[in-house]
């Protein structure tokens, strides 16, 4: 049996609609901070290890420059500063597993590297082998950081499409359901309540004398909106 009355019905749907949208408000407004907030998170945390990548390749090709140079031994110490202080920058903006691995690699291969640099003659080529290994992993780890750039972007262009779906939903789609929902109830309210008057108006010419009872209905379908039909215009 169904104790919903017609009244509960409109007054739930009525509430209904702003309820979602008030929960898709809290989402959107998620959603844009989120948004907002994305390009610098990207810039404080993907690029800056890619920046750091870049600085370490960059390192290396100045000392492999700065051997054959006048100044050699400044000029290699000067830069294995340059490449320890980005492998540190890169530690701080660890992203994956992936990442710490050739991070830590390169770390491990860039110590006893760098200690034979400081002696070794300018024309010994014995430890370019080892300079281009590590120089390789260097460029690995710039490919890993430029994916983890490429995952965030997709992931964000997901989250885009998520919202813009909970958004046509939210302000399009509930707001239509509910009218539509409102206006099916409110038309049979309408027939029930036009009905309702023929029959009291029947029951008002066909009683002796009006009822109590039959004028309360009157007056009450009068008040809904239903009035009784004036009986000098046609319908």
């Amino acid at each position: 049996m169904n104790n919903l009355t017609i009244v509960t019905k409109l007054r739930f749907i009525a509430v209904l609609g702003p309820a979602i949208l008030l929960i898709a408000a809290v989402v959107i407004a998620g959603g844009f901070h989120v948004f907002g907030t994305l390009p610098r998170e990207i810039n404080d945390n993907e690029y800056a290890a890619e920046r750091a990548a870049e600085g370490m390749e960059t390192a290396l090709y100045k000392m492999d420059w700065g051997r054959t140079q006048p100044d050699a031994s400044q000029i290699v110490m000067d830069q294995q500063r340059g490449f320890i202080s980005e492998i540190e920058v890169a530690r701080q903006h660890i992203g994956s597993r992936e990442q710490a691995e050739l991070i830590e690699k390169i770390a491990n291969d860039a110590r006893p590297l760098f200690d034979a640099m400081r002696t070794a003659s300018p024309s010994d080529d014995s430890l370019e082998p080892k300079l281009r290994d590590l120089q390789g992993s260097v460029a690995d780890l710039m490919s890993v950081d430029d994916a983890a750039v490429i995952a965030v972007a997709n992931s964000a262009e997901s989250q885009a499409r998520t919202m813009i779906a909970i958004t046509v939903i939210a302000l399009v789609a509930v707001p239509w359901i509910c009218f539509a929902l409102i206006a099916s109830l409110s038309g049979n309210l309408y027939k029930e309540l036009k009905e309702m008057r023929r029959r009291v108006d029947d029951l008002a010419e066909h009683a002796p004398t009006p009822s109590d009872d039959i004028s309360t209905l009157d007056q009450s379908l009068a008040k809904l909106g239903f009035p009784k039909p004036n009986p000098m215009l046609a319908e």
